[in-house]
């Protein structure tokens, strides 16, 4: 009796239990410790998921770590799933390896996430899922160590064929990166539940006792499952529009990168000291895996309220908004607005601020975020019967159009001034 109660015991101590508030109790096996362990995937816990939109929705403070973990427990859920459906289709090592490509999907990640993936921040760029792949081939990696340890070379070159979409059934790759992936199916709920934003949700076990693999090993739909995917596709259209392009978000994220371009300029000056890490993000044109690991949110953080003092007038203007949340600007409110009518308008808006004293270079911020609520042109969602999700659902067919709205921020004093000049300019 003992020995058996010592089997048992034995076996629990392998397995780590992570208490999630969307999903419950999730088991995480000793291989997939070894990898959330690391410092690699611990700076996770430092990388916001949501970047400044905590200024507004002050629950939004969770970070990748968590999404991470739900990506990597839905992904596991969907593999059991089609285990049991097409017995034999997914080999031992590959079910283990897709669930460790929705884990470290994001390791990648810059500081406040996609605010700062930005090609105008790094002097090295590369997107988010580039850097998954630059560290994992950092042989001085600790994840990558780790890697190598439970799977070997030859497993961490099957994990990259994944991430690229170079693997049959090319099910694997979607499970992680497609339409109705796990990052999306994780993020949407997540993101909504600590935002408090309430756009109406989505079954993702429905989705989930919906899913197939087609003839060809890719993912499908059956029919009973499109109500389920239309509030899906809805949840993704509202979070878009209501938190994740917030005008105070965008705002915000248009404030941090101007202090940190100024921060470039004065850098390069000889004006202004720069830790190695900051110096790494804003002036290396060889920025390795270990100098873009050592940035995270709170680098950047300390950096920018170090500035707070500084000579320069104009590093100062943008980080006392950061800090301080006082004279922000203010949106124009007027909907609709293109990039052809802000053109139109631009030599009055820019008179009406600089007659007011402000600078319009400084004072006149522009910024244009693309929403698409379904892309069928991009893979789509394909139903058991070979259609796409949009040739049988009004809803999925309707939200496929691309909806620009662009965002015109100016002083708060000139904002009325400056509808009246766009309503005449612009007319009825």
């Amino acid at each position: 009796m003992s020995g058996g109660s010592e089997e048992v015991e034995a076996r629990a101590a392998e397995v780590r239990v992570i208490r999630d508030p969307l999903y419950g109790d999730i088991r995480i096996p000793d291989d997939v410790k070894s990898l959330i362990d690391t410092s690699t995937f611990q700076r996770l816990h430092r990388i916001k998921q949501l970047s400044t939109c905590d200024l507004v929705f002050p629950g939004a403070t969770h970070s990748r770590f968590s999404h991470s973990l739900g990506a990597y427990h839905l992904a596991s859920i969907i593999v059991e799933r089609l285990q049991e459906l097409h017995p034999g289709w997914i080999s031992e090592l590959d079910a283990k390896l897709v669930c460790y490509a929705a884990l470290l999907h994001d390791i990648g990640h810059p500081p406040y996430s996609h605010m700062l993936e930005d090609r105008t921040i790094f002097r090295t760029y590369r997107g988010h899922e580039e850097w998954v792949w630059v560290v994992l081939d950092d042989p001085e990696n600790d994840l990558h160590s780790a890697l190598i340890r439970i799977i070997g070379e030859s497993g961490i070159s099957r994990l990259k064929d994944i991430y690229a979409g170079r693997v049959h059934p090319i099910a694997l790759h979607e499970i992680v990166s497609s339409q109705l992936d796990v990052d999306r199916l994780d993020y949407l709920l997540r993101d909504q539940y600590h935002s408090g934003a309430d756009v109406g949700t989505y079954d993702v076990q429905r989705i989930f006792r919906a899913l197939r693999l087609d003839k060809n090993g890719s993912l499908c739909i059956h029919l009973n499952g499109v109500p389920a995917v239309e509030s899906y596709l809805l949840t993704r259209l509202h979070m878009y529009k209501l938190v994740y392009f917030h005008k105070l978000n965008i705002l915000t994220s248009e404030y941090h990168r101007k202090a940190l371009l100024r921060a470039r300029e004065l850098a390069s000056q000889g004006k202004l000291e720069l830790s190695d890490a900051i110096y790494g993000m804003l002036h290396s044109n060889d920025l390795d895996a270990n100098g873009y690991l050592s940035l995270d949110d709170s680098v950047v953080s300390s950096a920018i309220s170090s500035w707070k003092g500084s000579a320069d007038q104009e590093l100062t203007f943008w980080v006392t908004r950061i800090l301080s949340r006082d004279s922000f600007h203010k949106r124009i409110r007027i909907p609709w607005l293109t990039p052809e009518h802000v053109e139109r308008c631009m030599i009055s808006i820019s008179a009406e601020i600089s007659a007011a004293g402000y600078d319009p270079v400084r004072d006149l911020i522009i910024s244009r975020p693309v929403n698409v609520g379904y892309r069928p042109y991009e893979g789509g969602i394909q139903l058991v019967d070979g259609r796409d999700i949009a040739d049988v659902s009004s809803v999925a067919a309707a939200i496929a159009e691309t909806v620009q709205d662009t965002m015109v921020f100016v002083p708060a004093s000139v904002r009325i001034a400056c509808e009246e000049v766009v309503k005449a300019t612009l007319g009825p």
